[in-house]
């Protein structure tokens, strides 16, 4: 099989609708979302960001930048809900991404549903709200790439991945209480971060607790009416007479006891 016919099959596989030019094939579109934009209502939209950050789209997960903004162009409310779960991807995509975001105009609140890995973990400061879930861990590493070439090459990708690196530093450092020399740090050993130091780092505003605060307020909520039901009936029913020695108790009284 020549190499065309070899572009055309992968192409096919991925559901994709495909042109040629020359010897190899160009996916135009996909006919499978890779990520979702959902309008929740006249106020909210609501993207969710599930898969690899890059340029190349091989899965209906990935996420990149050039589509994003197609898609955020066309954005009407006024409130954006950005629900992250991502091992990262490339610089380049997910500082466009972070940029979109950042410059929108909207109303931004990103929420850690798993992983904010590497990139992904720029696009989650992107948020005036960032929430973290139950669980959910940020990660911060420098960037890395491979190399190949003479000293002088070498070197110069060595002080470029530090530029890069920089933007990095920049961006955590303008969304958290922490000063440089130690977000650089925690960028240098690879850093882990759970939803209380988020929070305590000032990275994230708040820790999505709403499903046990709901669950509680249902509780009470129970009890509190069947108490009520319970009132309602003993105030419907005939007085029970009591000795006059006895002091007469009411409904009310029972209901507080």
């Amino acid at each position: 099989m020549n190499r065309k016919k070899i572009y055309m099959a992968i192409a096919e596989l991925l559901d994709a609708n495909i042109i040629t030019q020359g010897i190899m094939p160009i996916v135009t579109e996909f006919n499978k979302p890779f990520f979702q934009f959902k309008k929740l209502d006249e106020n909210t939209t609501e993207i969710d960001i599930y898969g690899d950050i890059t340029s190349w789209r091989w899965m209906e997960s990935d996420v990149s930048a050039s589509t994003f903004k197609e898609q955020m162009d066309a954005v009407e409310t006024p409130n954006i809900d950005v629900h992250i779960n991502s091992y990262g991807g490339e610089v380049a995509e997910g500082l466009a991404i972070y940029n979109m975001l950042k410059n929108s105009g909207k109303n931004v609140t990103t929420t850690n549903d798993g992983f904010a890995c590497s990139i992904a973990s720029i696009i989650f400061m992107a948020g005036s709200k960032r929430v973290m879930n139950t669980g959910s861990l940020l990660l911060w590493h420098n960037p890395w790439t491979y190399a190949s070439g003479n000293a002088n090459e070498l070197r110069k990708t060595a002080d470029d991945m530090e530029k890069m690196g920089q933007s990095s530093i920049d961006i955590y450092l303008s969304g958290s209480n922490l000063d440089a020399e130690t977000i650089k740090g925690m960028m240098d050993i690879e850093t882990w971060i759970n939803a209380d130091e988020a929070i305590g780092w000032g990275i994230a505003t708040s820790k999505h607790e709403e499903a046990a605060k709901q669950s509680m307020e249902a509780r009470t909520l129970y009890a509190t009416i069947s108490r009520l039901k319970s009132l309602e009936q003993k105030l419907n029913e005939k007085p029970i007479e009591k000795p006059e020695t006895n002091k007469a108790t009411s409904a009310w009284d029972e209901f507080w006891r």
